[in-house]
């Protein structure tokens, strides 16, 4: 019984929080088309490296090639460190996740979180990690635990030293009950940090909002209006622009937008669609700025692919297919990197 309401708890804080209900939907449809292993397939080329997962498992994709560097043990939602050389990644398992760094080439360079309990009540859930720009310090999700109620599931946003002797555990946000909690945090170099905040209106309708906060602990101010549904920020390697997915009250269907991020005055300035109508999910800024990947399927109950996006436009983007064949994971960002 306690293993069926962990399991079940953590289901309805997942379909909650974010991209896992595109996942969901691109399994609806019956008669899937055969899903490749990348390995076997390839690409349109991209500048750089492109980090994404399949199955559990983490692939570098360089050159229009794909190479696997992780074996299919539950991976997911790699993040680079400021100078690329390293990789935080999380390693779900049945009852419990944890976060570890990783070498580029997939190797354990250490393990970060201690979930893990001898009561499988008391195990935690880290998910979505983050290195802060300086590189010394991880964000991610957790779940503390609620005194009267082990099995509920609001995440919050820790931050927690690489190096663990150099500091403390702090936490950041206090996420509204009931909700699945914070989610997808975006360390700045300001210092401040930038998530998806999720609240339940009157009406018992769930919305998510693209918040930024300052310093832990701080009430924190909303960059997007709840009924727009925004959520998953990626921000540009210059911290001028945000991009996410705005779903406008529809949750099969969706908006790849941009905007101008003001820090100084705690704004966003007009946003741009570029991308619309399609399933998109966990958008990533290129190294310079200029293109926004993301993951996408081709028509829908298909399996999720690498789509990339130019951000600078005169006319309607044109977005561009990089894998076909795959079913990527749609809750793990790409990590483009030079």
């Amino acid at each position: 019984m306690r293993r069926a309401l962990v399991t079940a708890a953590l289901v309805v804080a997942m379909s909650v929080f974010g991209a896992g209900v595109y996942q969901a939907a691109g399994h609806l449809k019956t008669g899937r088309p055969h899903v490749q292993r990348p390995t076997q397939t390839t690409g349109s080329p991209l500048s750089g490296t492109i980090y994404v997962v399949q199955g559990g498992a983490i692939y570098r994709y360089q050159r229009g090639s794909f190479r696997q560097i992780t074996a299919e043990e539950g991976w997911m939602q790699p993040a680079a460190d400021p100078n690329g050389t390293r990789l935080v990644a999380v390693r779900r398992q049945s009852n419990v996740s944890e976060v570890y760094v990783l070498e580029r080439s997939g190797r354990t360079w250490t393990q970060l979180t201690r979930n893990r309990s001898s009561q499988i009540e008391l195990n935690h859930w880290s998910f979505y990690p983050r290195f802060s720009p300086d590189g010394s310090r991880v964000f991610y999700d957790y779940d503390p635990k609620d005194p009267y109620n082990s099995y509920r599931l609001d995440l919050a946003i820790f931050s927690s030293p690489v190096d663990p002797s150099s500091g403390d555990s702090v936490q950041w946000t206090d996420p509204n009950p009931y909700t699945g909690g914070d989610v997808t945090p975006i360390p700045l170099a300001s210092g401040g940090l930038i998530y998806t905040k999720f609240s339940i209106d009157p009406q018992s309708k769930v919305h998510s909002q693209i918040w930024l906060q300052l310093q832990p602990g701080s009430p924190g101010t909303a960059l997007t209006d709840p009924e727009a549904d925004c959520l998953q920020p990626a921000v540009s390697g210059d911290g001028r622009l945000l991009a996410m997915v705005c779903t406008n009250g529809q949750p099969l269907s969706a908006q790849l937008v941009v905007a101008a991020f003001y820090p100084a005055t705690l704004s966003l300035g007009r946003a741009a669609v570029l991308v619309n109508g399609q399933l998109v999910a966990s958008p990533s800024f290129s190294p310079d700025g200029k293109t926004v990947a993301y993951l996408a399927p081709v028509v829908p109950g298909g399996g999720f692919q690498l789509w990339a996006v130019p951000v600078a436009q005169t006319t309607v983007p044109a977005p561009r297919q990089v894998s076909t064949g795959l079913d990527l994971d749609a809750t793990s960002a790409p990590v483009w990197v030079p």
